[in-house]
């Protein structure tokens, strides 16, 4: 027959598993809509028109957010209080307890210490990775569409009517050709730099703008725009590529960095070019 204090043991470590099971629920339902909300906020903010290296940013900056919320979770769950009775100056079902080895003193991480190595390893890590991953599946793709000669960057036909130039400040763009092929639209531009500090004209905020049509966006990882850095002083050259094609009937588009950044305050903050096209068929 069992004690009485026997009794109140097992129905309070009962009333403890019960706790501790209401606990492990709610943890894991917080833990749930912190990653999904991390996910969808990820696919939102990608979508957007960012550059391969800021949409890496993004995507590893909400992945880093999800991870050390999700430590400090787990930092919680652990610092809750254990079941009463189960110290060493406890009992165990109404007996005195057994005595057992010495604990050994265990070395522990301070919640500080253990969100710097994440920021440090999955911070640099996961940006790496991310960034690696968006360049190599790129390359994949683009080298996969030059053997099957279905790459966007073939020459397609011609659509300038005449070269077309913007200033604004110390920048100036020209267009030297916009063709048209299966696939993409390519336009060849020239920038000129003519002040005494660097600017960066990013595909990331770049844009073709059709009346009446959908603006279309650039393809990031294909062209030879590069990084768009113009030196101070100097220019650049180089192609970017579109995701589209434009109409036979498409006499005119607008050309458009929408931000531009620059190492001092003096540079343009946007420009557009306005282009003259033939019209097929005409």
């Amino acid at each position: 027959m069992t004690s009485g204090p026997a009794i109140t043991t097992l129905r309070a470590m009962a009333g403890v598993r019960t706790k501790r099971l209401r606990w492990s629920m709610f943890w894991a339902v917080v833990s749930y809509f912190i990653t999904v909300l991390g996910t969808q906020l990820t696919n939102y903010l990608t979508s957007l028109d960012f550059s391969p290296l800021q949409g890496a940013l993004i995507s590893t900056g909400v992945g880093l957010g999800v991870v050390l919320i999700g430590v400090v979770i787990d930092h919680t769950r652990d610092s809750e209080p254990g079941p009463s009775g189960a110290s060493a100056g406890g009992t165990h079902m109404g007996y005195p307890p057994r005595p057992g080895p010495p604990a050994r003193p265990r070395g522990r991480t301070s919640l500080a210490a253990a969100l710097v190595i994440i920021l440090l390893v999955c911070g640099a890590g996961g940006l790496g990775v991310t960034f690696a991953a968006q360049w190599a599946a790129a390359r994949v793709a683009a080298g996969f569409d030059e053997i099957t000669g279905k790459s966007k960057a073939d020459p397609g036909e011609e659509r300038l009517a005449a070269p077309a130039t913007k200033t604004n400040g110390v920048l100036t763009i020209t267009v030297n050709s916009v063709q048209v092929n299966k696939r993409a639209t390519v336009i060849d531009l020239t920038a000129r730099n003519a002040g005494g500090e660097a600017l960066t004209l990013t595909r990331g905020f770049c844009q073709l703008m059709v009346p009446g049509k959908p603006t279309l966006e650039t393809d990031k990882f294909n062209g030879t725009w590069g990084t768009g850095e113009v030196a101070a002083r100097g220019e650049r050259n180089g192609t970017i590529i579109f995701d589209g094609l434009l109409g036979a009937d498409t006499k005119k588009v607008t050309l458009a960095f929408t931000t531009i950044f620059g190492t001092g305050f003096g540079g343009p903050r946007d420009i557009a070019v306005d282009i003259t096209l033939t019209v097929i068929g005409s």
